[in-house]
C-alpha cells in the first residue's frame, strides 16, 4: 500500500462515529439535521429491544457531543430524539412506556408537578393515533419555546413547555434508570447497535 494510500485510510479511520451516517436495523441516520435553522451532529443511534422482539430504533441529535445526559443537556442550542418504530405501534403502547421511564428517573415530587405538561404530551402522542412501521417521530427541544413532537416532518400537537420537561424525556433514554442500558450507551458513544 502506497503512503498516501495509508494515510488516507488512517484519516477514515480517526473520523469520529458521529461525523457518519449510522444505519440501524437498516433505518439510516444521517450525520446532520436541522432543528430551528441550528444544525445538529448525530451524538449516536441504537435499537429498542430484547430477543426477538425490535421495537424501535432512536437517534440523538446535539450540537456538539455529549456522553451523559447532564452533558447532553448543556449543550446550548435545540436537541432532538428521533425515534422509528420497527412494527406498527398504537399510540398508546408508544407514549405508556415513554411516561414509566420518565416516572423512573424523576423524584416523585417531580413528577407529580410535571403532570400537567406530562398529559399535555401523551394528548398529543394519543391523538396521532396509530404510529405506522418506519414513521420518523422527532422529540425536538426548541429554546426559548418548548418542546415539540413531528411526524414524517409534520408537526403534531402543541408545544410542551419547560427545558425540565425535555430533560425528563431525554432520562428515558439516558438517566440513572434508563429503558435499557446498552441503548444508552449507543446513544451516548454514536456507534451503532447491530
Amino acid at each position: 500500500m502506497s503512503p498516501r494510500a495509508l494515510a488516507l485510510a488512517f484519516a477514515l479511520l480517526c473520523i469520529p462515529p458521529a461525523s457518519q451516517a449510522l444505519e440501524v436495523e437498516g433505518i439510516r441516520f444521517e450525520p446532520v439535521t436541522r432543528v430551528a435553522n441550528t444544525p445538529l451532529q448525530l451524538n449516536g443511534a441504537g435499537l429498542r429491544g430484547r430477543s426477538m422482539l425490535k421495537a424501535y430504533v432512536v437517534a440523538l441529535y446535539l450540537s456538539a457531543p455529549a456522553d451523559s445526559l447532564d452533558s447532553a443537556m448543556a449543550v446550548p442550542g435545540a436537541k432532538r430524539i428521533e425515534v422509528v418504530p420497527l412494527l406498527e405501534l398504537s399510540a398508546s403502547l408508544f407514549n405508556d412506556p415513554l411516561v414509566k421511564g420518565m416516572k423512573k428517573n424523576m423524584p416523585p415530587a417531580e413528577f407529580e408537578a410535571m403532570q400537567p405538561r406530562i398529559r399535555t404530551f401523551s394528548d398529543n402522542i394519543l391523538a396521532i393515533g396509530d404510529l405506522k412501521k418506519g414513521s420518523r417521530i422527532a422529540l425536538e427541544w426548541l429554546p426559548g419555546r418548548g418542546t415539540r413532537i413531528t411526524i414524517d416532518g409534520h408537526e403534531s400537537g402543541e408545544m410542551v413547555e419547560g427545558e425540565d420537561f425535555f430533560r425528563s424525556l431525554l432520562s428515558i433514554w439516558l438517566g440513572a434508570r434508563p429503558t435499557q442500558e446498552d441503548l444508552k450507551d449507543h446513544l451516548l458513544a454514536g456507534k451503532p447497535t447491530r
